[in-house]
């Protein structure tokens, strides 16, 4: 009798709910790129590969990365669907304090890395996606930084 009840009770101490992603990603990768007709025409995105994502359950929002953050957006491109974290021209520029006195309201801005669950550095992000009405955080580690891209024109960047 004694067994049946440590058995028993184990079992149940045991079924915890496990909580799956409503989404999987691939390998996270920033790129820098220059137009090469307008050198003043710079930028930086992130690229997150979607492997699946459950759109019934969750929407992606927005990219914490680099004391920004950005709204992401899906697109469907090359090498398949993505979400991608577009940084606007001199964003990442050391001088922010323009940003600071007169922020932008095109989906970016500069967050206090302190109001996140938690503590990210230069390669890590952190996404944040709706589920049940509810916020949540997804920390994204080593996100490759990937070599500048040089584009021709700004059209044939938009392009690809």
């Amino acid at each position: 009798m004694i067994t049946v009840v440590f058995i028993l009770s184990g079992c149940a101490s045991k079924k915890e709910s496990k909580t799956e992603l409503p989404f999987r990603l691939g390998q996270v990768y920033a790129q820098r790129w220059i137009v090469e007709e307008n050198l003043e025409e710079v930028g930086y995105d992130v690229i997150i590969p979607i492997r699946s994502l459950d759109t019934k359950r969750a929407t992606l929002q927005k990219l914490y990365h680099r004391g920004k953050v950005i709204d992401v957006k899906i697109e469907l491109r090359k090498i398949g669907a993505i979400a991608v974290a577009e940084y606007p021209m001199g964003i990442l520029q050391e001088t922010t304090t323009a940003m600071v006195e007169a922020p932008p309201n095109d989906g970016q801005s500069i967050f206090d890395d302190s109001l996140l669950p938690f503590k990210i550095t230069d390669s890590q992000a952190v996404l944040t996606y709706l589920e049940g009405g509810e916020v949540k955080y997804f920390k994204i580690e080593d996100v490759r930084q990937n070599p500048i891209m040089s584009y021709p024109s700004l059209s044939s960047r938009n392009i690809e």
